[in-house]
């Protein structure tokens, strides 16, 4: 046969089977939409970041000296072969004439402010205002509807009125994504009548430069000064890159799972196909067609239909996208553009075909088994569904093509990876434990009851795809809990309310001179309020066993943050009630001398130091050596002041300190601090529960986003479950037409369909909650850094919600069968 007959052949086939066909890749598709929604978000954050970084940076590099400002010599050689807008971020208090309050981050710029990029704002001459007239300030959205304020309204900061001059869309550079509060601008000759201290506000002075000839280098003595922190577009491009990174590969864990699941779902649809149209194919073969055409032929077919089905699914995800993008990363300052991509259309593309080769080869090679004597024969025999030493190997080649793929492309592969081995390990379990259950079940002798023999006869008779039904039913049942449990576990992390001891404002940047003033203020506004002072001092970490820190830590490593920057510490004479000693000896024994040292176990562990160490701090200036005497368990998560570090009080009382404050309220109804502002205006405040709420507002919005995606690999789950169990009723048509030839009656047949249900139902739940309390309880503590519990409601809801789609689908198609003319099941043909 010539390739025109052949595709002639094909096209007729196609025809007549579009509809029964399509029916077989319903579940991939909707799985691939999944997986190319995910792909493209990701590369367009990707590129849209990768393009955008000066921008988002603010120019071609950024100094940063933290809390001190550069001195004028140092500016002045910069200039020279820079263009440098200075810009310094601090947190204070905006107050109306209502007195009503606000947490703001406030950016302090000047008239070359912003290098690259522009400021959105309305009135569009509001940031020309801003520089122009003194004591003037651009709001943002948040903030005008928070303390209902319009345009020409005045807000104070400390003792000083700023007049309302327009609203800040948008701003190109990004700062801190979460801020404690909102965020305003104001101008730097409008800050010189403020006064901000270092540690309660803060404060952070940059600058950014962009260059004035090509390939300008910094000099020598910036770029080794230790003091100063250089970022370039790359660096934000990265951090920008890792505050999603968690969202993205929880989403294509989830694609994955899909797929996979579908994948699953495929071969059942297809092995029911195929059994349909076996009289077909055994006509074929009596007219001389190879198995190898035959198979030729339906393997075109599916091809076919698979490729349609990779560029509509690809298509879709781009328009979903593309309507979808604001709400997913507005809070990134991210205008995505997405448009179509060859690249990202072949990996889809090279996906989706791996996935059929790794479920559907096996159907496809079923095909060898039928024969042309079928035709003669006035019965009808099962497809049979065996896996050679051949198809198994074939299907690990092709299973690690797609396994090595997608690690590749995902953005954390080595948890990707533990990802797959998990789903190996179960595909494995539940396959053996298939043939042990029944071949236990067939070993059970002097059965008096017909529906427990006719049930135990079943497993038996379609043993090969039982097994295969069980693997089907053991891996979706696991990963629809292993989904279930990530995604209640996440959803309590960010929906858990505030601990019980927790206090409800944090007060920081208080005076030495000031604190018997704001104690009587706190006193004042709830006698039964519960306060707690603490000093605290700002410094950084330079040395470790007189190593440099950057030579024992990089960026990958967990606890990278203790010596990114400065560090606040506190000292205390006796341990904290919520920091438990892990490791040493407190400081009882304690003088003014030496430093001592207490750290938090988990940095300790990150960092591999032990009690002994030596550890050199830069303090305002000055070298000071410490030495580690005991770790601390420490439960940040417990919203009270808890400190990285801590240092003895004897040595620490002597250098200048701020203090910082928690107050918890009985009532915090009724709570008013406008007096308190007024009093000491220079104090900053934190209220917990609004950091909270800006805090899950938006982690909210990706727990959606993930809830609906996991919630439609559940309903592709449960759809290849069903179908699965569809596939085995097909091959009980004879059987129950003999049963009811028998006379035996339909309420007979349903109890012996509610006991194969049952015979299937508990071991696979059992072993399915088991392995996937396990997965996610890795997964959540170890990837996802969070807390993990088992939930009932979870468990509870997917097994009834699996019980009752095995029993309805046993029941729809066992009483469809009983309800055939029984000449129609005899005739041959």
């Amino acid at each position: 046969m010539n390739l025109l007959e052949h595709f002639k052949i094909l096209l007729k086939e196609l025809k007549k089977n579009k509809s029964r066909i399509s029916k077989v890749f319903a579940s991939i598709f909707i799985s691939l939409f999944i997986f190319s929604s995910v792909t493209i978000l990701k590369n367009g954050i990707d590129n849209e970041i990768k393009n955008n970084s000066r921008v988002f940076l603010g120019g071609d590099l950024e100094l940063s000296s933290k809390n001190n400002v550069f001195d004028s010599d140092l500016l002045k050689k910069l200039k020279e072969f820079f263009f440098v807008t200075e810009v310094i971020e601090f947190t204070t208090i905006l107050r109306t004439d209502t007195e009503e309050s606000r947490t703001t981050r406030i950016k302090v710029i000047d008239n070359l402010y912003p290098l690259v990029g522009e400021v959105k704002s309305t009135p569009s001459n509001s940031l020309e205002k801003l520089n122009t007239k003194l004591d003037t300030i651009l709001i943002d959205e948040t903030t005008k509807k928070n303390l209902d304020l319009k345009i020409g309204d005045e807000i104070k900061i400390q003792k000083t009125s700023f007049e309302v001059v327009g609203v800040i869309e948008s701003l190109p550079d990004i700062g801190s994504i979460f801020v404690f509060g909102d965020q305003a601008l104001i101008s730097k000759s409008s800050f010189k009548s403020l006064k901000v201290n270092n540690l309660g506000s803060f404060i952070k002075y940059k600058y950014k430069m962009t260059e004035k000839n090509n390939n300008q280098k910094l000099p020598d003595e910036i770029r080794k000064n230790q003091n100063i922190v250089v970022k370039y577009p790359d660096d934000v491009s990265q951090n920008l890159k890792k505050i999603i990174e968690n969202f993205i590969f929880f989403l294509s864990i989830i694609s994955a799972s899909t797929i996979l699941i579908s994948g699953i779902g495929l071969k059942n649809s297809l092995f029911a196909f195929l059994s349909d149209n076996k009289l077909k194919i055994a006509i074929y073969k009596s007219l001389g067609f190879s198995s190898r055409n035959i198979k030729l032929l339906y393997y075109s077919q599916a091809i076919m239909i698979l490729i349609f089905c990779s560029f509509g699914a690809y298509i879709l995800g781009l328009f979903t996208i593309n309507i979808l993008s604001n709400i997913l990363i507005n809070f990134l300052n991210i205008e995505l553009k997405v448009s179509f991509s060859l690249f990202e259309f072949f990996i889809i593309q090279f996906l989706s075909l791996s996935t059929f080769f790794i479920f559907a080869k096996p159907v496809m090679d079923s095909i060898d088994k039928i024969k042309v004597a079928d035709l003669f024969r006035n019965s009808s025999t099962n497809l049979n569904l065996n896996y050679s030493k051949r198809s198994i190997i074939e299907i690990s080649i092709f299973l690690l093509i797609f396994v090595f793929s997608f690690c590749i492309f995902n953005v954390q592969p080595l948890e990707t990876a533990i990802f797959f081995i998990f789903l190996i390990i179960i595909s494995f379990f539940f396959y053996l434990f298939s043939k042990v259950y029944i071949s236990l079940l067939n070993k059970i002798k002097n059965i008096k009851s017909l529906s427990v023999y006719m049930g135990i006869k079943n497993l038996k008779a379609f043993s090969s795809l039982n097994s295969i039904t069980i693997m089907t039913m053991g891996i979706g049942l696991s990963l629809l809990f292993f989904l279930g449990f990530l995604s209640s576990n996440i959803n309590k992390e960010l929906n858990g309310t505030i601990p019980e001891n927790a206090p409800q404002f944090f007060f920081l940047g208080i005076q030495k001179s000031e604190l018997k003033s704001f104690s009587e203020q706190i006193t004042s506004i709830e006698s039964q309020s519960e306060l707690k002072i603490f000093p605290m001092i700002s410094a950084r970490i330079e040395t470790i066993e007189n190593k440099p820190t950057r030579e024992i830590i990089d960026e990958k490593n967990e606890s990278f943050w203790f010596v990114n920057g400065e560090r606040r510490i506190s000292w205390l004479e006796n341990p904290p009630h919520n920091n438990r000693i892990t490791k040493g000896e407190w400081w009882y024994d304690d003088n003014e001398d030496n430093l001592k040292v207490s750290l938090d176990q988990k940095v300790a562990n990150d960092l591999k130091l032990k009690i002994g160490d030596s550890m050199t701090f830069n303090i305002y200036g000055n070298s000071v050596l410490g030495i580690i005497t005991n770790f601390r368990k420490v439960d940040y998560k417990d919203l009270n002041v808890n400190f990285a570090v801590l240092f003895n009080p004897k040595f620490a009382s002597k250098i200048p300190h701020e203090f910082i404050s928690t107050v918890k309220f009985k009532n915090e109804k009724t709570v008013n601090l406008s007096n308190l502002l007024k009093e000491l205006p220079a104090i900053t405040y934190i209220k917990v529960s609004d950091y909270i709420k800006k805090t899950k507002i938006f982690l909210n919005k990706l727990f959606i986003i993930s809830i609906l995606i996991s919630g439609t690999v559940i309903v592709i789950g449960f759809f290849v479950i069903s179908n699965a169990i569809n596939v085995i009723g097909n091959l009980k048509i004879y059987q129950n037409l003999v049963l009811t030839i028998l006379g035996i009656r339909k309420l007979k047949i349903l109890k012996l369909v509610l006991f194969e249900s049952f015979l299937l139902f508990i071991p696979i739940v059992l072993f399915s909650l088991l392995f996937s309390s396990i997965f996610s309880y890795i997964f959540t503590i170890n990837f996802l850094n969070i807390n993990w519990f088992y939930s009932f409601n979870v468990s509870s809801i997917i097994s009834f919600l699996f019980l009752l789609i095995l029993l309805m689908t046993q029941l729809i198609f066992n009483l469809k069968y009983l309800k055939l003319n029984p000449y129609f099941l005899l005739r041959n043909g």
